[in-house]
């Protein structure tokens, strides 16, 4: 079994969402002898000042990275500050007000989320059950206009468009550089599609939590993933244990309840 040294894991709908669980991976984890704990991250469509907030109430043990927005920043959390050059790629053929204005202008369907939700290299939206046709109309008409763009489309509601060079899994793959870690020791961890680009990263070995979503699963077919026993953060505890990262964990809660909204705004990825 190879050793694991970077831990890359969505937030919403894989370590939250029971507090009972949340707080189950925080104690396991924590017992973990410092000189074999691997790096931890956390990987989320929330920008970093929220994860921070949310590290701060002391449901989710402190990590070592986030990588926010979506795959647009990156921060370490020992200096409290960006990681230099990460941003560096995104500027060149990147335009929001461009962006923001085509959609609003062509796309009646969207609407626009919160603006804690946006910042200059995240263009964010709600867009219910949209068709791959849909989506490939607005990734064609950004093009028109002349942004070098991706679009990241999660749980039947959530539309990102970001930079080309932006996604979960292409930050991961930078911070790993970084670190000078190489992909067969990254694990990593999530439940919806905007967390696929993770679990496609080649070497890396996944954790799929019991509630992942269709559009993940697919797209980890051929992937070195773990399907784990258990849904949020009672999946990511199985898989972490399966990869040999934990040795034992806390005694489980009888029943696990996901906290769980369809209402836009309330649950973000």
């Amino acid at each position: 079994m190879v050793d694991s040294r970077l831990f890359s894991s969505d937030l919403d709908g894989t370590l939250l969402g029971s507090t009972e669980s949340s707080q189950r991976f925080r104690a396991a984890w924590e017992s973990i002898p410092r000189e074999r704990r691997p790096f931890l991250c956390y990987n989320t469509g929330r920008l970093v000042t929220d994860v921070l907030d949310l590290v701060a109430s002391g449901v989710l043990p402190k990590p070592d990275f986030i990588l926010g927005g979506v795959g647009t920043q990156a921060f370490d959390v020992a200096s409290h500050q960006e990681l230099r050059g990460f941003e560096d790629r995104f500027a060149q053929g990147w335009d929001l007000g461009l962006v923001e204005r085509t959609l609003e202008h062509h796309f009646p369907a969207v609407q626009r989320q919160p603006p804690e939700f946006i910042h200059p290299y995240k263009s964010s939206w709600f867009l219910q059950a949209a068709t791959p046709d849909a989506l490939a109309a607005i990734g064609d008409k950004i093009r028109q206009v002349g942004v070098d763009a991706t679009l990241v489309y999660s749980s039947q509601c959530y539309l990102d468009v970001l930079p080309r060079h932006a996604s979960k899994g292409k930050a991961l793959v930078w911070l790993a550089q970084h670190l000078g870690v190489p992909s067969r020791a990254i694990l990593v961890a999530g439940d919806s599609g905007n967390d696929s680009s993770m679990f496609k990263i080649p070497g890396v070995r996944g954790i799929l939590v019991e509630n992942a979503q269709p559009e993940l699963i697919e797209a980890a077919l051929g992937t070195d993933t773990y399907s784990a026993n258990g849904i949020l953060a009672e999946g990511v505890l199985d898989g972490l244990r399966h990869y040999r990262v934990l040795e034992q964990l806390p005694a489980r809660p009888t029943l696990i309840t996901a906290v769980r909204t369809a209402t836009p705004g309330l649950f973000r990825k």
